[in-house]
């Protein structure tokens, strides 16, 4: 039975059954058709949406794309807790940047400015602004993305501000290069040499986030920038790994493992990375 017949003279007449529950987020739409069925599937831009933002430095109105975060679903994460979504990279979506003034940051930072802060950014950032007319796109590329990230990091440091602040915009800059470099084939001179580029940012922003946060842990009070102090530990015992500070590393993970206040998820996570550290020592003294 078509509960919503009579709407035909409107042109909204609908055929197949009612389902108010059906919020179009399944993974597979479903229209039903003459005997066919079509299945429709969902993409990055289903999950992104415009939102109105107000520059707090030159009161100006813009647009920038957020997502639905109620509607992706999560996923593993990398092992320096890099955030995975189905179908988009939340991370792209980070920072809202005024298209006139040139102010970006984060968007848990963006309206929180000082009297202060705002003369700096004035002087140093937008008295400087080049305004460029803003592409038009459904969703973000990862090269815009990291292009206002970067904004968001000249301004950050215009504004004198934290260094949990700077180094948290540098891991997303990291995180963003090697998201690209992943989803880069080598199939084209054009394409090795972009990839041999997202390399050199993606290991300077890295070491820079890594050697900031190292600093943020004995300078600063937590939340860092909004995370907790077993968070920022577990994120610097997984990069110490990499940068082969195994010392570093055991020693974090160690207090870790004998914090009363860490999740267990972590500390199973924690187990998992001391393996890691003993297989790579005992390597390392064989060679």
């Amino acid at each position: 039975m078509n509960l919503l017949s009579g709407l035909e003279k409107y042109g909204l007449g609908q055929t197949g059954d009612l389902d108010i529950l059906n919020d179009g987020s399944d993974k597979k739409k479903k229209t039903a058709g003459a005997g066919a069925t079509e299945e429709v599937e969902l993409s990055e831009k289903d999950f992104i949406l415009d939102r109105k933002v107000v520059c707090p430095i030159c009161d100006k109105e813009f647009l920038v794309k957020t997502v639905k975060s109620s509607k992706v679903k999560r996923l593993e994460p990398d092992a320096d807790l890099r955030p995975n979504h189905e179908y988009v990279d939340t991370v792209k979506y980070g920072v809202a940047a005024c298209p006139r003034c040139g102010y970006a940051a984060m968007h848990r930072d963006f309206a929180h400015l000082s009297a202060t802060q705002r003369k700096w950014i004035r002087e140093t950032i937008t008295a400087n602004f080049k305004p460029t007319e803003e592409p038009k796109m459904d969703v973000y590329t990862y090269d815009y993305a990291v292009e206002k990230y970067k904004l968001a990091l000249v301004n950050t440091i215009a504004k004198k501000g934290k260094l949990s602040e700077k180094a948290y915009i540098c891991l997303n800059l990291a995180w963003l290069r090697r998201a690209q470099m992943e989803n880069t084939p080598d199939d084209t001179p054009m394409n090795a040499k972009k990839k041999k580029q997202y390399q050199a940012e993606y290991e300077g922003f890295y070491r820079q986030a890594y050697d900031g946060f190292m600093k943020v842990v004995v300078t600063e009070t937590p939340p860092f920038h909004g995370m907790d102090a077993n968070t920022i530990d577990y994120i610097l015992a997984n990069m110490a790994v990499k940068y082969q500070e195994y010392d570093t590393a055991s020693k974090l993970v160690s207090r870790l493992l004998t914090q009363p206040g860490t999740p267990k998820r972590m500390k199973d996570k924690c187990l998992e990375l001391k393996e890691e550290i003993i297989v790579a020592l005992r390597n390392n003294k064989q060679e």
